[in-house]
């Protein structure tokens, strides 16, 4: 007779067949029963510690995964397991932490074998940014939401500079965490007091811009990195510390552990968060629609036609009434404003694990994993800004208020300016200048003069990083960019012109050049920790794989034009926008002038986030960058024509 299979008989991939149904009842919660298994005997523990296929089966059912292999490296059967342990451990520890009374939620307890709160800050927000649907649902299951609420109302604030907040890596991604999770449904259940004392606790981050910044270096630099130690930027000293706020690299980098190697990133913007978490609540606030107000268009034009009428006895001229109409437009109407009532909200994601939403923040990533090498990621994706935009900007009291502090009475919103259809052309070219954009009545010489060559310090940004007189025009696909004679577009170092006839030269692009130096590091580097036996006590350094480097596209330069559209400017007015993208952080800068009017203009600095958001600050386009400006916080999303 045959003897009856057991658990140690079974073939090693039928083991692991059995051990992951066992251990994966259901995709919510840790895996608990893998302890148990372990637990069995020697054997099985040996069994499952080389299970080749086990943990990653594991962790690809429990948590997202397709980032990792995006924007990194396919991971080792170590490494799945490592970062499965990982994250369990983080949401652990948010659990456990949420079962402790008061303050002591937010405390690290130095007997328990637990990740510390800054640690666990910046875990979470990694994981947001890996999300593609699973590791919202296991957050939410574990608490995070609450816990990183009650961090924000009863910890921020206990560590401070001078009575102000600190913009380190747990307050910073502590409100990141907790916007990413906020929905439409939480917002709406929130009490009035529980809204506004939230707003009054991040306020600061978001309307003091000369101690908390919206960029990770001053907008008033185009051209970035620095090209020399010579190049030493310009600051003042303030009561809030040096301005303009060069973040140094030292300072403000955060190395974490993830899948079993020491990866640094930079401590993402406290600034932006707030801004994100300010605006979602404040656009839960409907505007009044008031009855005095024209029903629309047409309604406003027959108020104007029985005012004529009035006035002439019964008699009227249609164009006097055109014309009396034009005069008093932009105007809202009550319609303009149920549309700005019905906009699109500021929330985070919903849960779809199939279409790896998670591509969206891959930007967002490569821009806390860059500023630090020859080449990287894109943290910019042409054609983004496509589309009609609508948003809010903060309009501040220019009055200064005691001890330069400011409260929220202080502040006026204005959600009527920014409505606009925007298009980003890029030039994909071969070299820094951007020669196939130029008009042929302008020659470009090839000695690299800068953007206001007197001034290192200020590089465009009353134009909008374009070199001063600069003629923008659009035809069918192609932007043209007329540059008087002496100035270049530059958007990094300067480069020879690129070959006549070539369109993206790989041989000379320098882009493609640097990719390969990058390429050949990576390969040394992954085939000497190959060949030496990885630390027990320490983690190996962050290396990509080869196969997740991206390849350039050669473009060299981004340029945004945009209007308001005739429907938008007769209630909100006519503005006409121009900017380009920084190449080094993917900021966008804009200068916004009236139609016809170099007066007035301002100028908008952001970041484009998880690819649907841009968030920033806007000033005073011809106020001296050295100087703190009449600024305010501004956000855009994009509209469904």
């Amino acid at each position: 007779m045959n003897k009856p299979s057991t658990l140690l008989s079974l073939p090693t991939e039928v083991l692991e067949h059995v051990a992951f149904y066992y251990v994966c009842p259901r995709v919510l919660g840790p895996p608990i029963p893998l302890i148990a298994l372990l637990l069995i005997c020697k054997t099985v523990t040996y069994k499952f510690s080389v299970a080749r296929h086990l943990y990653a089966r594991v962790f690809k059912y429990k948590f997202s995964f397709s980032a990792i292999r995006r924007r990194g490296f396919e991971p080792r059967v170590g490494e799945w397991a490592w970062q499965l342990r990982r994250w369990c451990e983080v949401l652990k520890g948010v659990r456990s932490r949420r079962r402790r009374l008061g303050s002591k939620a937010y405390l690290d307890e130095p007997d328990l074998e637990e990740v510390g709160v800054q640690e666990t800050m910046y875990a979470l927000w990694i994981m947001c940014l890996e999300d593609d649907g699973r590791n919202r649902a296991q957050m939410q299951l574990a608490g995070v939401y609450e816990w990183v609420e009650g961090y924000i109302r009863t910890e921020m604030y206990k560590t401070v500079d001078k009575g102000w907040p600190l913009a380190n890596a747990g307050n910073s991604c502590a409100m990141w965490v907790f916007w990413y999770l906020s929905s439409k449904a939480r917002l709406m259940d929130e009490s009035r007091k529980q809204r506004e004392s939230l707003i009054d606790l991040i306020l600061p981050f978001l309307t003091v811009p000369f101690r908390y910044p919206s960029s990770f270096a001053p907008a008033n630099h185009f051209r970035l990195p620095f090209r020399s130690s010579a190049s030493t930027p310009f600051t003042i000293p303030t009561p809030h510390g040096p301005f303009p706020i060069y973040l140094h690299p030292k300072r403000h980098t955060w190395l974490t552990p993830h899948f079993s190697r020491w990866t640094p990133l930079c401590t993402p913007l406290a600034a932006d968060a707030a801004k994100l978490l300010y605006f979602s609540r404040r656009e839960t606030i409907l505007f009044s629609v008031l009855d005095l107000l024209p029903r629309n268009r047409e309604d406003h034009r027959a108020r104007v036609r029985a005012r004529v009428a009035v006035q002439g006895n019964g008699e009227f001229d249609e164009h006097q009434v055109e014309s009396i109409f034009r005069s008093e437009l932009p105007r809202p109407t009550q319609e303009d404003f149920e549309e700005l009532n019905a906009a699109e909200r500021i929330f985070g994601d919903e849960f779809d694990e199939i279409a790896c939403s998670s591509c969206r923040w891959d930007a967002d990533w490569w821009r806390l994993r860059s500023c630090r090498s020859a080449w990287k990621g894109a943290v910019y994706t042409p054609g983004s800004l496509n589309g009609l935009w609508t948003g809010r900007m903060i309009v501040r009291n220019p009055v200064p208020c005691a001890n330069d502090t400011e409260s929220e009475n202080d502040i006026n919103e204005d959600d009527d300016v920014i409505n606009n259809e925007g298009d980003d052309r890029h030039s994909l070219i071969n070299g820094s200048r951007i020669p196939s954009l130029l008009s042929d009545r302008h020659n470009i010489d090839s000695s690299g003069t800068n953007v206001n060559s007197d001034n290192f310090f200020d590089q465009g940004i009353k134009d909008g990083w374009f070199p001063p007189k600069t003629i923008i025009s659009t035809g069918g696909d192609r932007v043209i960019a007329s540059v008087p004679s002496g100035s270049v577009m530059s958007s990094g170092e300067d480069y020879d012109k690129r070959k006549p006839g070539t369109f993206h030269d790989r041989e000379t692009c320098p882009g493609c050049v640097a990719r390969e130096r990058v390429l050949l590091a990576t390969r040394k580097e992954i085939q000497a920790n190959a060949e030496e036996e990885e630390p027990i006590d320490d983690l190996p350094p962050y290396v990509h794989s080869a196969q997740t480097i991206p390849p350039c596209n050669g473009i060299r330069d981004v340029l945004i034009t945009g209007s308001t559209d005739p429907r938008h400017a007769a209630a909100w007015g006519k503005w006409i926008w121009r900017g380009r993208v920084r190449k080094w952080d993917g900021l966008v800068g804009l200068v916004r002038s009236p139609t016809g009017s170099s007066l007035g203009k301002i100028f908008f600095y952001g970041t484009l986030l998880g690819g649907r958001n841009l968030v920033g600050s806007w000033r005073l386009a011809h106020e001296d960058p050295r100087m703190p400006a009449y600024e305010g916080a501004f956000t855009l999303g994009r509209k469904e024509e």
